[in-house]
């Protein structure tokens, strides 16, 4: 079964900067910890830390496990 019939992709986008939000919120103290951990300006981290923007693939993969097991745990 391909992930398209498993999972909506447009569904997942819409949704996802939330889901980074909510991420960000359980494992950093404010935006400004999120910008530094992350290296980006605090501009971002706070787009982030609001569920305005989302990051791209590189970012993502740098939380590591710790953002792993918390999309499994929302599932």
């Amino acid at each position: 079964m391909s992930w398209s019939k498993v999972l909506d992709p447009r569904a997942f986008r819409a949704r996802f900067a939330h889901c980074w939000a909510d991420f960000l919120h359980q494992n950093y103290r404010n935006p400004e910890e999120v910008s530094v951990a992350f290296g980006v300006r605090y501009q971002t981290a706070l787009n982030w830390w609001q569920g305005i923007n989302r990051p791209s693939g590189d970012v993502v993969a740098l939380a590591g496990r710790r953002f792993q097991d918390f999309m499994e745990r929302r599932a």
